[in-house]
């Protein structure tokens, strides 16, 4: 059956590549933070997944500089209204500008994914822009299932699904390794999204989930992504 492999490497790089993880490890900031754990209920193995596997939205602004709305345009003196050409068209209002979502450096929103492999466990950070594209990665997987021979190439490693995220995590969908080969070269007969044998150079680790982790990794996803859908800088505090 198909699994989730989850591939990680130990070395974080050097400069934060989200915003969350630049404000959350931004020097001399105090960060308000407020966290919900995403939650999947109805799943089987839910204990030992929970364990193995978390997902939490974030949402963060620096204390120290928060966001600024911006200012509003200078008040010019009144002039004599003019009548309109058209009789029948009324002036719209201006629309008020809206408190930007992303102030650099200032507020940010994502998810943290812990992720456990025995005594070992890391954190990654994900800016909410990159959740669409890993529902996008479930959304095929959703698809594919339906059809009897795309699901049959992907049991056997045919073919497989990949997504990566900027701070270095990789997931992927593909069918349970088979026997370990005895020799790198008979390795090298079979294909995945992530290969069964690693690159000598390569210093991560890979986690690897059941197929039910398939379905849990997706509904923790869709869990977080509807909290910081109706969640933000204006009630970071909480009211939702």
């Amino acid at each position: 059956m198909p699994c989730l492999e989850m591939k990680v490497a130990l070395q974080r790089p050097a400069q934060p590549a989200t915003r969350l993880r630049a404000l959350l490890e931004k020097p001399g900031a105090a960060v308000l933070r407020r966290n919900n754990i995403a939650e999947a209920p109805g799943h089987e193995d839910a204990i030992a997944l929970r364990s193995r596997l978390r997902l939490t939205a974030v949402l963060a602004v620096d204390l120290t500089d928060p966001p600024r709305e911006p200012e509003p345009p200078a008040v010019e003196a009144e002039l004599p209204a003019e009548p309109p050409d058209d009789p029948g068209a009324s002036e719209s209002p201006e629309a008020a500008a809206p408190l930007p979502e992303s102030q650099e450096g200032s507020f940010a929103k994502g998810l943290e994914i812990w992720i456990a492999d025995g005594a070992r466990a890391v954190c990654i950070h994900v800016d909410s822009d990159e959740i669409a594209g890993a529902l996008a990665l479930f959304d095929a997987w959703i698809r594919l299932a339906r059809y009897q021979p795309a699901f049959q190439r992907l049991d056997q490693r045919i073919v497989g699904m990949s997504y990566v995220f900027r701070e270095g995590l990789t997931i992927a969908i593909q069918g349970g390794p088979g026997e370990p080969a005895h020799t790198v070269d008979a390795s090298l007969d079979s294909a995945a999204a992530i290969p069964e044998i690693h690159d000598f150079r390569d210093t991560g680790f890979s986690v690897r989930l059941s197929s039910v982790g398939v379905n849990y990794f997706h509904d923790l996803l869709l869990s977080a992504s509807a909290w910081l859908d109706v969640n933000s800088y204006p009630n970071i505090l909480g009211s939702k």
